[in-house]
């Protein structure tokens, strides 16, 4: 080995040395899924998923799940005449999310909860960092009012939510400790790549963020109905055109064997 190589890896060395020891005692998050992919069959009906790994022993944590990003068209209902609620019009929400969860460990639930601190916000993690980079149309509407409503569909159809001490820690070993966390996998999910990430969070900044893929796959008949949908159409319409005929024959077998048509 030359003198030059040897020279290199001795300041090297002693450069390492000589960074603080919190610096040197920082090591990046880990994190495993259990499990890592999920098969959407007939009967499935949404799923749990164990999140588990290690984490810095001063950090708390945030757990997200999230979907690609897509533009979202609603109808905009609104009273006619003072006196009807009709359809009025559309809104679209364009570059959100199609999933959003979230999971936090006790102490950085608190302060997400806590309407009286932005640090949340200002850190790009909550639901308010999704409406500052949604753009809505038509650009008459009031963002703040049409979010408002867009957050109720998505939190009732539970693609979109908090959930506050949610990550639990046991002992510190060392400069680590180990979490897990429990996250639900709603049934509206569509087969598809969806990103886990867990963020440790201290001192105001995140400190580390690694990210899993969870992959949501279709088996058994939701598979092979998909299959026809895309790949063969025309076949896929005349199934379910026959579908709905033996359907309605059979509903109409039903009344007439009650005597509730003639």
């Amino acid at each position: 080995m030359s003198q030059k190589v040897i020279m290199t890896l001795f300041f090297l060395f002693a450069t390492l040395i000589s960074l603080p020891s919190a610096l040197r005692a920082e090591q990046p998050v880990t994190v495993n899924l259990d499990p890592a992919s999920i098969n959407i069959s007939a009967f499935y009906n949404g799923t749990d998923v164990i999140v588990t790994g290690e984490a810095p022993a001063d950090a708390e944590l945030l757990i997200r799940l999230s979907g690609t990003r897509h533009d979202v068209t609603l109808k905009k209902k609104g009273k006619v005449g003072g006196l009807l609620w009709m359809n009025v019009g559309e809104v679209t929400f364009e570059n959100v999310p199609s999933v959003y969860l979230l999971y936090t460990s006790k102490g950085l639930g608190e302060v997400a909860m806590s309407r009286e601190s932005n640090r949340w916000d200002s850190m790009g993690l909550g639901f308010e960092a999704i409406k500052q980079e949604m753009k809505v149309t038509p650009a008459a509407n009031d963002k703040e009012v049409v979010f408002k409503e867009f957050m109720k569909l998505k939190k009732h159809e539970e693609l979109y939510k908090l959930t506050p001490d949610a990550v639990r820690f046991a002992a510190t070993n060392g400069p680590m400790k180990p979490y897990t966390a429990t996250i639900h996998v709603p049934p509206k999910l569509k087969a598809g790549d969806y990103q886990v990430d867990v963020l440790a969070i201290s001192s105001d900044s995140i400190v580390a963020g690694p990210s899993q893929q969870l992959k949501l796959s279709q088996t058994g008949f939701p598979a092979f109905l998909s299959s026809m949908a895309f790949g063969r159409s025309l076949v896929y319409g005349v199934m379910s055109v026959v579908i709905a005929v033996f359907a309605g024959l059979g509903t109409s077998m039903v009344f007439r064997s009650k005597g509730g048509a003639h």
